[in-house]
């Protein structure tokens, strides 16, 4: 009697490819999302930068000394809301012959610290 001899994958082998393939697309997806979730919190920070930024300049342009303000909610544009989702800070220490330090503050809403930005103002 003659052996027919097949060739092809065992049982066993599929169900281990198929294993190894499900660990490495959950991997995947998790990454995913993590990425998703890390681009999210890099572009709420660069709108907070920008809040800060322009603030700044704002205050550099107006007339008179700087003075402190406390913090208030704004838009994403830097418009003061109610319902903003971001809040900005002004913080103003005189150094003495009419130069200031001045540290704006802008919190974000999955920020854990806030963006600040420190310049001096001569007066």
């Amino acid at each position: 009697m003659k052996r027919n001899r097949e060739a092809g994958f065992t049982l066993m082998s599929v169900i281990l490819a198929v294993v190894i393939l499900s660990i490495g697309l959950l991997a995947l997806g998790r990454a995913q999302a993590m990425l998703i979730r890390a681009q999210a919190t890099s572009s709420q920070r660069s709108v907070a930068l920008g809040i800060a930024r322009n603030y700044i300049e704002e205050v550099r342009s107006r007339i008179g000394s700087p003075a402190s303000e406390p913090a208030a909610s704004v838009d994403e544009t830097g418009t003061p809301s109610g319902s903003g989702k971001y809040a900005r800070g002004l913080e103003v220490v005189d150094l003495g012959n009419n130069l200031f330090r001045t540290t704006c503050s802008v919190t974000y809403p999955r920020g854990a610290q806030a963006v600040q930005i420190v310049t001096l103002i001569y007066r």
